[in-house]
C-alpha cells in the first residue's frame, strides 16, 4: 500500500505539469473506475466519424521504436502474425488479434470536432497487448504511466489504449437493459451494456464504429437493427484511467419491447436486467445495486460513463 501511495502521488504530481493532466489525475486520486474523455454535450449532432492515421504503443522493453501507423504494422505486427504469435483472421474460425489503439501523445489524445464529424487519431496495437494491459495492478499500471510521463510525457504511450464500442440499447417502452458478463469472456461477472473492441482494418477509412455498435447489438442482444443518425446516438468516448482502454459509447433506440430480454439463454452474458428509472440507474451507478437485489455488482468503465448518461439526459 504504501509503494502504491507513493507512485500515485509521484504520477499526480507530473500529471498536473501538463495539459489535459488534471483531470486524470483527479480519476485516479479518487480511484474512479471511468473518466469521461469526451462528454455528451461536446459530441451533441455528430452523425459521422473521421479517421487520420496515428501510431502504435512504444515498446515495453529495449530500444525505442518506430510506431507510425504503417511502419509499426510492418515490423511489428506483421511478424507477429508470420511467426503466429497472433492470428490476423484470414482463416476460418481465426480470430483478428489486431486491434486499433487511440493514440495522439497527449493525455485525452487526438480528437477534435468538425460540424457534425468527431475525428480521431488511431494506430495498430493487438488483442495480447489489451490483454496485458487489464492483467496489470493498478501499482503496475501506475509505474508505468510514470515511465511514460517521464520519457514522453505522455502516460499511456507503453499502453494498447485499444478502442471499444459500448451500445446502451433502449426499449420502445424507455426502459433500458444491462447484462452481467458471462465467464467465458473479459471481465466475467461485471456489469455491461453491449459491448466490445473495435475492428481494426489496415485501410483506415474502412474503420467503421457504428458498424463495430451494430455487430455488437446483433450478437450480443440479438438486436438486428441497421444504425443510423435516426436510431442512434453518439454520446462521447469513456476510458478506464488506469488500463488506458476507451469506448465510444452509443445510445441506440431500438423499437424493441421489454419482452425480448426476458430470455436467459445470450451468448456473452447470463442475463439481463432492466433499469426503469432515474432512481435505479442512481442505485447501480453510485451503490452498485441492480433492481430488487442486495449484493454490490461491480461495473465495467463504459457503463458508468453510460448511467450517468441516462441519469442526466434520459430518465
Amino acid at each position: 500500500m504504501r509503494d502504491y501511495l507513493q507512485y500515485l502521488d509521484t504520477v499526480v504530481t507530473q500529471l498536473m505539469l501538463i495539459p489535459q493532466g488534471e483531470n486524470l489525475a483527479k480519476a485516479l486520486i479518487n480511484d474512479q473506475n471511468f473518466i469521461d474523455w469526451v462528454t455528451p454535450q461536446q459530441v451533441e449532432n455528430v452523425t459521422q466519424i473521421q479517421i487520420k492515421t496515428g501510431y502504435g504503443p512504444q515498446n515495453l522493453e529495449g530500444e525505442p521504436i518506430d510506431t507510425d501507423f504503417y511502419t509499426y504494422l510492418k515490423q511489428v505486427i506483421n511478424p507477429q502474425i508470420l511467426n503466429g504469435i497472433i492470428t490476423d483472421g484470414s482463416n476460418q474460425n481465426d480470430y483478428d488479434d489486431r486491434k486499433i489503439r487511440w493514440s495522439g501523445g497527449e493525455i485525452a489524445d487526438y480528437w477534435k470536432r468538425e460540424e457534425e464529424s468527431l475525428i480521431l487519431e488511431v494506430g495498430p496495437t493487438t488483442y495480447p497487448r489489451y490483454h496485458q494491459d487489464c492483467s496489470r495492478s493498478k501499482l503496475e499500471a501506475l509505474k508505468l504511466m510514470l515511465k511514460g510521463l517521464q520519457v514522453y510525457q505522455d502516460p499511456f504511450v507503453y499502453f494498447a489504449r485499444a478502442l471499444a464500442v459500448t451500445v446502451i440499447p433502449i426499449t420502445v417502452q424507455g426502459t433500458v437493459y444491462i447484462g452481467e458478463r458471462a465467464g467465458n469472456i473479459d471481465r466475467p461477472g461485471l456489469l455491461n451494456f453491449v459491448a466490445g473492441l473495435a475492428t481494426f482494418n489496415e485501410q483506415i477509412e474502412q474503420i467503421n464504429f457504428y458498424q463495430d455498435a451494430q455487430r455488437e447489438l446483433k450478437e450480443e442482444a440479438r438486436i438486428d437493427l441497421q444504425l443510423d443518425d435516426s436510431n442512434t446516438r453518439l454520446i462521447g468516448m469513456a476510458g478506464d484511467p488506469f488500463t488506458s482502454e476507451t469506448d465510444l459509447v452509443f445510445v441506440v433506440n431500438t423499437g424493441i419491447d421489454e419482452n425480448h430480454f426476458e430470455s436467459n439463454d445470450w451468448e456473452e452474458h447470463l442475463s439481463f436486467v432492466r433499469l426503469s428509472n432515474k432512481t435505479e440507474a442512481e442505485n447501480l451507478l453510485y451503490e452498485g445495486i441492480l433492481p430488487g437485489q442486495k449484493d454490490k455488482k461491480e461495473i465495467v468503465y463504459a457503463s458508468s460513463f453510460g448511467l450517468k448518461y441516462l441519469i442526466d439526459d434520459h430518465f
